[in-house]
């Protein structure tokens, strides 16, 4: 089995710091996207929402 030690050539350096590098890439574009999704909120006066409001107990419109 070829074994390379990481941390003994400047080639293994390199590959622990792209390697690092794409995780952190990685999960920042996940933490924005999180963060995006949580500041979604439905807007008020949607056409959705107004059929709502709009119903009596019966189920029909008013």
């Amino acid at each position: 089995m070829f074994y390379l030690p990481l941390t003994a050539s400047p080639l293994g350096w390199i590959v622990l710091g792209v390697g690092g590098y794409a995780l952190y890439k990685a999960g920042k574009k996940k933490g924005q996207d999180e963060a995006a999704a949580s500041r979604i909120t439905e807007v008020p006066g949607t056409p959705g929402t107004e059929d709502k409001a709009k119903t009596t107990d019966k189920g029909e419109k008013s």
